[in-house]
């Protein structure tokens, strides 16, 4: 289950921008929630706002993700990988592009992530939280040079 998806430098989004599906402390609509690990999360979500506001780059951004995810293998090195950072700074086109996100399966909490450049994944996580602690499935940072795996 999705609980949060979160992206920074993808298209018209500088700034870090979340989509959470947790649900706040209001007990009006009980009918709209899912209790999920001690925690309630929203069965849907809206994003609105004015027009050319970035609601459908944060749907385009989610859908790069899924997509990088599924397709990442046929990645040759060196290639572009075809995301388009924030256009309109001169500083944020050679900063990477990053995307995470929240998931539970069998009732255990996963943060996944990573940032890309247009020919360079910079960083790449996994962790996930059992007994509520964090703990590495595997990191990966400064590609170039390093490696991190867990070992349990």
């Amino acid at each position: 289950m999705l609980i949060q998806f979160s992206v920074e430098n993808y298209l018209s989004i500088k700034d870090k921008v979340v989509l959470s599906l947790l649900a706040s402390k209001d007990k009006e609509h009980p009918d709209f929630l899912i209790n999920h690990d001690n925690k309630k999360c929203l069965k849907s979500a809206v994003i609105y706002g004015a027009n050319a506001s970035g609601k459908s780059n944060v749907l385009n951004a989610f859908w790069f993700m899924v997509n990088y995810v599924l397709t990442s293998h046929n990645q040759q090195l060196h290639m572009p990988i075809g995301r388009t950072a924030f256009k309109f700074d001169d500083f944020t086109a050679g900063k990477p592009s990053s995307f995470e996100v929240i998931f539970t399966v069998d009732a255990i909490r996963y943060a996944y992530g990573f940032s890309v450049t247009d020919t360079l994944v910079v960083d790449e996580y996994l962790y996930y939280y059992p007994n509520g602690r964090q703990a590495i499935i595997f990191e990966r940072k400064n590609t170039k040079t390093n490696y991190k795996k867990s070992r349990g």
